[in-house]
């Protein structure tokens, strides 16, 4: 999070105070003028390219995209605007507070996590978002019939995945394609990477 994102939000409450408010004003308005209780989320959305391809068609769907970069969100949020997609909202948040906060009438169906940066050397890899706490929590705010989606173009990490859901009691591998193929910018710059998908176990 950046110097000045931190000088607004210095406490862990006024950030989930601040995630809580997107909840409040936002997405649950919009899920409940729809009669919905679920929508998509992507986890480091960049700039927005692939999920507002991926809203566009499937407006009956609910979209968020999640990064920690406000350049991107700003980004994301013009290509949204300009394309006026009610569907779709960006914000800047991070991805273990904002699942965490989600409120209990919502929950996630489709969650996607691609090109996320892969902390090669060993030392890091505990800042890696695939964590099987982060499994647990993601598993408690997916409905039953959800998806959890992930892409890399880095093998070991690749691996590392495949890996953690196989050790997990929450989710499955499972065989669903991949909702929509797209060349967004990541993909354009990593174009050999490899897709991974699970189901959770109820």
């Amino acid at each position: 999070m950046s110097d000045i994102f931190l000088r607004s939000f210095p406490t862990d409450s006024e950030r989930q105070k601040r995630v809580g408010h997107f909840f409040e004003k936002s997405l649950l308005p919009s899920l409940s003028k729809s009669d919905s209780d679920f929508f998509d989320l992507e986890i480091g959305c960049g700039h927005g390219h692939w999920l507002t391809e991926y809203s566009t068609s499937n407006k009956q769907l609910f979209c968020v995209g999640i990064d920690l970069i406000t350049k991107r969100i700003t980004k994301a949020t013009a290509k949204k605007e300009k394309r006026c997609l009610d569907n779709l909202f960006f914000y800047k948040a991070e991805a273990q507070e904002f699942v965490s906060l989600i409120p209990k009438p919502i929950q996630i169906r489709n969650t996607f996590i691609m090109f996320p940066d892969p902390w090669p050397k060993k030392r890091h890899h505990k800042r890696r978002i695939i964590q099987q706490d982060f499994l647990s929590l993601l598993h408690s705010r997916t409905i039953e019939n959800g998806t959890f989606f992930f892409r890399t173009d880095h093998e070991p990490y690749f691996e590392w995945t495949v890996e953690k859901i196989s050790q997990s009691s929450f989710w499955k591998t499972s065989e669903v394609a991949f909702p929509l193929e797209h060349n967004s910018y990541f993909q354009e710059l990593l174009p050999d990477f490899k897709t991974t998908c699970a189901s959770p176990v109820h």
